[in-house]
């Protein structure tokens, strides 16, 4: 129901910086107030109330499709995919969509009826080739409300040939974004995708268009006199990298994020105490995610005002049973019991709610409103 009320009680709530011990009242998949709860218990009588103690409660998190979805693919197949981000803590999806140039709008949304069935809220970029890169080509898609074009770049000779002061001042108009994709030809070396990302950076720099970029931000790249012009997307390898960075860089800011199933984290060598860790990944997978998309504090936040998706971890599940090893993904130490989309479960308890459909399509996201 729209005004169902719910409150979460006795968990401990993290945060990118911190954890802390609070309630949570949601109204209408909406999160109205956080904090102890020290009323007297029949004012809140017309609440559902969930006791999450023994639990951590995190925001859910925001990744990147690993493969585009395609209206071919059958329901159950779909449903077997996004269950698998389900119940690995993922709430919102951004996937691509690689429109060819016989497309027209109508076929355009044709390819986008697939997220139809989807269980949580999802989020469409455009896949341009380097040479679809134009002025036209990018008006088009930002007057249709795509904010994050991905630019597929195989040369850079295919950089240097772009119209860069026209389509710098639609992306400036439109607070759209670029991602720069490395398509790594036969035989490129990776000096010569190095080069492609230097080239990138310093054209749009140089053209103030902002944009993300795949790796993360090394001495050359400018990044302290750079402002918050460009963001870096982290590979499996940097991970790990990335969260020490943020663990130094507490209270600074750290423009890199990463897709939660990318996390790597060496359990042998423990670094930072377990709530630590599990905050660090909180910032980099779910507030930090959903500031380069555009839909921070509504999505990766457990304030007033965000939507309510909420994942729930037991305390005791979390890097107590693990013996030490080499190199783990964080999906094979982070196994959530309930995952809430909206203030409704669609995961709980271990099993899945019937319910599907229920994701919504998410237009208005600005990667610009927000500083990582």
């Amino acid at each position: 129901m729209q005004g169902e009320k719910i409150v979460i009680r006795g968990g401990t709530l993290v945060y990118a910086h911190g954890v802390r011990e609070a309630d949570i009242w949601i109204e209408g998949g909406v999160i109205r107030r956080v904090g102890k709860d020290r009323l007297v218990r029949r004012t809140n009588a017309a609440a559902v109330e969930y006791d999450a103690s023994g639990m951590y409660v995190l925001p859910g998190f925001v990744t990147f499709a690993k493969t585009s979805f395609h209206p071919g693919l059958s329901r159950e197949d779909y449903l077997n995919a996004m269950r698998e981000m389900v119940r690995a803590g993922c709430t919102t999806l951004v996937d691509l969509i690689a429109p060819e140039n016989w497309m027209d709008n109508a076929h355009v949304a044709y390819r986008q009826t697939i997220h139809y069935n989807s269980l949580i809220d999802y989020l469409w970029h455009v896949r341009l080739e380097a040479n679809n890169l134009t002025p036209k080509e990018v008006l088009r898609w930002c007057r249709q409300g795509y904010k994050a074009l991905h630019v597929a770049v195989r040369k850079k000779g295919e950089i240097f040939s772009r119209d860069w002061e026209t389509i710098a001042g639609i992306l400036s108009s439109y607070r759209a974004i670029l991602h720069l994709q490395i398509e790594s030809a036969s035989g490129m070396q990776k000096e010569e995708q190095d080069e492609i990302r230097h080239c990138w950076l310093q054209t749009t720099r140089y053209w103030k268009a902002r944009t993300v970029v795949p790796g993360m931000f090394r001495d050359t790249d400018g990044f302290h006199s750079d402002g918050f012009g460009h963001l870096y997307w982290l590979t499996s390898e940097e991970t790990e990298e990335g969260l020490r960075l943020l663990q130094r860089r507490r209270n600074l800011s750290c423009p890199i994020a990463a897709n939660l199933h990318d996390v790597r984290l060496t359990e042998g060598r423990r670094w930072a105490q377990r709530e630590e860790l599990l905050s660090l990944c909180v910032r980099l997978a779910s507030q930090n995610a959903a500031k380069a998309v555009g839909l921070y504090p509504r999505k990766g936040s457990l304030a007033p005002g965000a939507d309510a998706d909420l994942v729930f971890l037991k305390k005791e599940n979390w890097l107590t049973k693990i013996a030490p090893s080499t190199i783990l993904k964080f999906n094979e130490l982070f196994h959530p019991v309930s995952v809430m989309s909206n203030g409704k479960w669609i995961y709980h308890n271990l099993g899945f709610s019937p319910v599907i459909g229920m994701g919504r399509w998410l237009r208005n996201a600005h990667p610009l409103s927000f500083v990582i």
